[in-house]
């Protein structure tokens, strides 16, 4: 019997980066990685408090001026995407690079398909750099390969097809990843329906 999807699965496109990292090196490239998110919670507690002082502030604003309240708004989000490349470009080692959709995937939060230009082994591990749009919410995950074939159809780039599950994935990250797929999938139900 076939086993059951533990997580939904869309189709997106996002910016996406991969290195094979050793079986020996996976743990301590997890270990970092969780050092890193803990830095990063604490970035984003101290955000979320700001954010709030902002909105409070913001309601005040739209009621007198709800045109200037809009542009901040539009400033405040701007930030937060700004925020989120700059941890695309620290951890891709790029600079300057506003982050564009490079591949077509198979996303779900257990794991990730896509097209590659080249063969990896099945059981080798990959370190993923993830970019997801339009939020530009930048992801760092460990996964393990679990099949690598020919891609059909096929372009002469990226002829082979790679299936990761995430042996890490950052909690707040797969959070993430759950409520982005549930809302493109949203998105796709009210496509279809209109249509």
């Amino acid at each position: 019997m076939e086993e059951k999807r533990r997580f939904y699965r869309i189709d997106d496109s996002v910016s996406l980066s991969y290195k094979a990292i050793s079986e020996a090196g996976l743990d301590d490239a997890i270990a970092s990685s969780k050092i890193d998110s803990g830095r990063r919670q604490k970035l984003l507690s101290s955000l979320a408090e700001l954010d709030g002082r902002i909105n409070s502030l913001l309601l005040d604003i739209d009621d007198q001026l709800p045109e200037v309240a809009s542009v901040l708004k539009l400033l405040n989000r701007k930030i937060h995407i700004v925020g989120q490349m700059s941890d695309s470009v620290e951890s891709s080692g790029q600079e300057d690079v506003i982050p564009r959709p490079t591949h077509k995937i198979s996303l779900s939060a257990s794991g990730v398909s896509f097209h590659a230009p080249a063969s990896v082994r099945v059981h080798d591990c990959l370190e993923l750099s993830l970019t997801l749009f339009p939020e530009y919410y930048f992801i760092k995950a460990f996964g393990r390969v679990v099949s690598c074939r020919d891609a059909l159809p096929s372009s002469p780039d990226f002829n082979k097809l790679v299936a990761v599950d995430f042996v890490y994935l950052d909690d707040d990250d797969q959070d993430y990843i759950m409520s982005h797929v549930l809302k493109k999938q949203s998105e796709l139900l009210r496509g279809s329906k209109s249509d």
